[in-house]
Parts: structure tokens; C-alpha cells; sequence
């Protein structure tokens, strides 16, 4: 069986890996800027609560997310996608430069609006990165493919959190955050221009700007795929569900709820991500290269297990009560400090390990004419689920439950949902 990381010197993948991590880089370096000034107390908030802010900053970038991708995938369906993917890079400057902006003034309202923005530029290019798969690699390629841009997209979470969390509250930081942003940008785009051509399935395909009749067309298609593509659609959609809710509530939960400092923050993202690269990159040895369920029940239930445990830990755990934020040595020396570093480890291995082969089943399944009509049906339900954990958030929060109560209610809730699919063959290669 070759390496997955032979696709790393291959032209066919290289430079779409390379500009989804530079995009995924800058909306997270932006995002975790945002979220450290509002939570630590370094931007106006206006009496607003922090840990509701930190809800509707993530439900505002994923709202177009819902809005936009049915018709991303009718247009990736219809056109070029290496040319559709310069365009989103284009406009993915004037964003930086707008969020430059943003992070001078010190409005919230319009750091907002760019968030909104840096959504919708995600959401046409969600689908398109993911259809293009198909189209460059094998079918055999497909699982390590995705666990690479699986493994692209944690690392550029990592980086663009670390620097986000570390730059943020010092001095001249935004100056430094905003030199950054602006080059992963147009780096971006000049890494877009190598990747190469994937002609269009459906050129004749009508577009229509009607977003609820394209939505309602989505997942009709999605409907008619083959056994199972339906299921891991909606098991990729609960990844991102569980994910959103612990990672976007990070901050909150390391300062309020643990006492503790923004390199404690940094290391409890770096842990979160790095755990789902490694369970991500596991699949090509268990799976053998195959787009196949088998594993998946399993993981969903260690997701749960884990989460569960971050609970126990948290009301175990002795945060200071005279309001000092602790440093990360005094955070390690407690062994509830270091549990709920390693249950927050193994619970995202988990939920590398099952993702991957849920996204490649999408991929691999889906009848090609409509391959990227499906996977944005995919990329909307994903959305839906992570604006639907930042309401659920927000409202719990609102009404006076703890963060960690919030991630106890998600681990049950995914334990629920992993009985429910060792019930299900479908997932399993034919």
C-alpha cells in the first residue's frame, strides 16, 4: 500500500492543499483574534456577555455556509473549478483587507460583518474543494486524500489559533496579525493558479438565484444517491456539531471555567487539533484505502466517552476563586489539569477517526454529474448543524448552564447517536 504522503509532491493535489490551508489559516487567525479580545476583556463588548458573543461570532460565519453552498455547487457543477477557486481567492483579499479594517477601529459590529463575509467566501469554496477530489485523485487515493486536507485544515486551525491567541493581547499585535493576514492571502491566490484544470460535468446546467429552490434541489439529489451516502452526509454534519461546540467554546472554558491563561487556551487548541490530524491520518492504515464505514459506530462512541470525562474533570478541577489566571506549569501540576488535556486529546483522535471516512464515502458514492450539487448539500447540512450548536449553545449559556455542562449535553447526545449507527450496514463497503 503506497503512502498517503505520496500525494504531497503530486501536482493533481499539492496546490489545492496548500490554498485551502493559507484560506483556512486566515479565518481562523481572525476568528481566534476575535474571540481572545472578547473573552479576556481587550475589546469593548458593550456589557455584553463573552460567552454569547463567542456563540454568535461562530454562528455568524457559518451562516452563509447554509445560505450560499447549494448554489456553490450548482456553480462548481457548471464550471471550471481550478478557475472558480482564483475567484474565491481573489475576493478573499479584499476580505483581508477589510478585516484590517475591522481590527483597527475596534468595532465589533463591523469586525462582525467581516466575519459574515469570510463565511460566505468559505462556503463557494467548500464544495468546490471537495468535488475536485474525485477528479484529480483515484478512487483508492480518496480516503488519504481527505485525511490530508483533513490534516491541512487542523494544522492551519493550530496555526492560526496559536498566533491568534498569542498576538492578540500584545502590543502591536494587530499590526502583526494584519501583515499576515494580507500575505496569506495573496498567497492564496498565487497557489490557486497551479492547481489544475477540472472541467465542468454539467456545463449546460441553468443556474437560478433563487437560494431556497437551489437548497431544496441539493438535497434532493442527495436523496437519490446510493445506500449510505444519505447517512454519512448527516454523521459528517454531527462531526461538525460536536466539534463546534467544544473548539468555539474553548476560550470561555479555559478562562471562566478553569481560571486559567491564554497559553493554556493556546495548548488545549493545539491538543484539540492535532489529536484530530493523528485519528484523521490512522484511517489509511485501518482502512487500507478503502471508503468504508466500519470503524465509524466505534469512534462516535469514544467521542462521547471523552466528552463525558471532560465534564468530571472540569467540576473536579480547582480553579482559583481570588480571580488570578493561571499559568500553564500550575495547570500541569494538578492531575485533573493533565486529564483534561488527555481526554481532550483522545476525544478529538476520535473524531479524526471518524469523519474521514464519512466525507470519502460522500465522495466516492455520489453519482458525478451532481457529485459537487451533493457535497454542497453536504457542506449546507454541516452548516445547519453548526449554527444549530451555536444557537443550542447560546440559549444553554443565556439560560445559566455551564460551559461545561454544554459539553456534557453534546457527549450524551453523541452517544445516542452512536447507537444508532451500529444499527446501520449501510456504511459498510459493498
Amino acid at each position: 500500500m503506497n503512502s498517503q504522503f505520496n500525494l504531497l509532491t503530486s501536482a493533481r493535489f499539492l496546490p489545492l492543499l496548500i490554498t485551502m490551508f493559507l484560506g483556512a489559516f486566515n479565518d481562523n487567525l481572525l476568528k481566534t483574534v476575535l474571540v481572545v479580545l472578547i473573552a479576556y476583556g481587550l475589546w469593548d463588548i458593550g456589557g455584553w456577555d463573552s460567552g454569547v458573543l463567542v456563540a454568535v461570532a461562530s454562528g455568524l460565519f457559518i451562516l452563509p455556509f447554509v445560505l450560499f453552498c447549494p448554489f456553490a455547487g450548482n456553480l462548481s457543477d457548471k464550471f471550471d473549478k481550478s478557475s472558480m477557486i482564483q475567484w474565491i481567492k481573489l475576493a478573499e483579499i479584499c476580505l483581508a483587507l477589510l478585516a484590517v479594517i475591522a481590527l483597527f477601529s475596534g468595532d465589533l459590529y463591523f469586525a462582525f460583518v467581516v466575519l459574515l463575509g469570510l463565511g460566505a467566501q468559505s462556503a463557494f469554496f467548500s464544495p468546490v474543494k471537495f468535488s475536485i477530489l474525485p477528479q484529480h485523485l483515484k478512487t483508492e487515493e480518496l480516503v488519504a486524500g481527505n485525511a490530508l486536507m483533513s490534516t491541512g485544515t487542523y494544522l492551519a486551525i493550530l496555526a492560526g489559533t496559536i498566533m491568534g491567541a498569542v498576538l492578540a493581547p500584545i502590543e502591536g499585535g494587530k499590526m502583526i496579525v494584519s501583515g499576515i493576514i494580507l500575505a496569506a492571502a495573496v498567497t492564496g491566490y498565487i497557489s490557486s493558479r497551479f492547481i489544475p484544470e477540472a472541467l465542468p460535468p454539467q456545463p449546460d446546467l441553468k443556474l437560478t438565484f433563487n437560494i431556497f429552490k437551489k437548497a431544496a434541489d441539493v438535497i434532493s439529489h442527495a436523496l437519490q444517491q446510493r445506500a449510505g451516502v444519505l447517512l454519512a452526509i448527516v454523521g459528517v454534519a454531527w462531526f461538525y456539531f460536536v466539534a463546534s461546540t467544544f473548539h468555539a467554546q474553548f476560550p470561555n472554558f479555559v478562562k471562566t471555567t478553569l481560571g486559567a491563561d491564554n497559553i493554556v487556551l493556546t495548548v488545549f487548541m493545539v491538543v484539540f487539533s492535532v489529536g484530530i490530524v493523528i485519528g484523521g491520518l490512522l484511517n489509511h492504515r485501518f482502512l487500507k484505502a478503502r471508503p468504508d464505514g466500519i470503524f465509524v459506530p466505534m469512534a462516535c462512541v469514544f467521542m462521547a466517552v471523552f466528552g463525558i470525562d471532560i465534564y468530571f474533570a472540569a467540576k473536579a478541577f480547582p480553579a482559583p476563586e481570588d480571580g488570578t489566571l493561571l499559568s500553564l506549569s500550575a495547570f500541569v501540576q494538578n492531575f485533573h489539569g493533565v486529564r483534561l488535556l488527555v481526554d481532550t486529546f483522545l476525544q478529538a483522535v476520535a473524531c479524526g477517526f471518524y469523519v474521514i471516512p464519512l466525507r470519502a464515502i460522500v465522495q466516492a458514492r455520489a453519482e458525478e454529474k451532481v457529485r459537487s450539487r451533493v457535497i454542497s448539500s453536504s457542506n449546507m447540512m454541516d452548516a445547519l448543524f453548526i449554527l444549530m450548536a451555536a444557537v443550542i449553545s447560546t440559549a444553554l449559556l443565556v439560560s445559566g448552564f455551564l460551559i461545561e455542562e454544554l459539553y456534557l449535553i453534546v457527549s450524551i447526545l453523541t452517544l445516542l447517536v452512536a447507537m444508532s449507527l451500529f444499527r446501520m450496514p449501510s456504511l459498510r463497503s459493498s
